[in-house]
């Protein structure tokens, strides 16, 4: 479901994000992203989705190229929950955010409605429906968020830090409804024991370059190699590490 072959890029001060990162996820699982700050996770799904451009490698999403002329159809295929929850709500009512997607795409009324109803069911936000996003806690937000994305009924979500914001309750549903999700689902984080409960499957990335790639239980547990990534064993894994 997701191709990547030897990616690098570079922002326009120099800082090199990326260097030669090759990856594959196949349809249906569900991969963690980890890594100290800076290592290049935000700028990998940034590239994903399309909205940075790689100077170098390919990028393939349901054997779609991600290039200019093709980013609609990709944009159709991936959806992408920000780190920041209000750089994506800015309606002045919480359905009208969530049915924005479907309606931009260009599905009528009575269908945009159907699939914005599934996903406030999905994430259990019935009662903020007709609350204003601007009024709403940092947890809350999120939960519309991740809501308005599902609403376009992508293939592949990926998430920047999705547990922030979140209380232990929310964080909760979130674990809850993404275990319900079949989508192929790509999650970028700090919070290891999230991915603990969720992820089948984590990449460490290093200074830009994939540093390892294992499932989780054997990752986290090889105290050298997560010393080696800047990173903790999982509060959860400590006592058997």
């Amino acid at each position: 479901m997701i191709h990547v072959r030897n990616i690098s890029f570079s922002y326009p001060d120099g800082n090199q994000a990326l260097s030669d990162v090759s990856l594959d996820i196949a349809e249906g699982e569900t991969v963690a992203v980890v890594g100290a700050n800076g290592a290049g996770k935000s700028t990998l799904l940034a590239l994903l989705v399309g909205i940075l451009a790689a100077k170098e490698g390919e990028i393939e999403i349901a054997g779609i190229p991600v290039k200019k002329g093709r980013l609609e159809e990709i944009r159709r295929k991936v959806g992408f929950v920000f780190q920041n929850p209000d750089d994506q709500l800015f309606m002045a009512r919480v359905y009208d955010d969530i049915a924005f997607g479907p309606r931009n795409f260009g599905f009528g009324q009575q269908e945009s409605k159907r699939m914005a109803d599934r996903a406030i069911e999905i994430m259990k936000i019935e009662h903020l429906r007709d609350r204003a996003p601007h009024k709403l806690s940092g947890g809350e937000k999120r939960n519309v968020a991740i809501a308005a994305v599902l609403a376009m009924d992508p293939e592949v979500l990926l998430f920047d830090e999705p547990s922030s914001y979140l209380d232990p309750k929310s964080r909760r549903n979130f674990i809850r409804a993404m275990e319900a999700l079949e989508h192929t689902k790509l999650i970028a984080t700090h919070d290891l024991d999230l991915v603990l409960d969720l992820c089948e499957r984590v990449v460490i990335l290093k200074q830009g370059r994939v540093f390892a790639d294992g499932s989780p239980m054997d990752v986290f547990l090889n105290r050298e190699l997560m010393e080696e990534s800047g990173l903790e064993i999982p509060l959860s894994m400590q006592r058997r590490a």
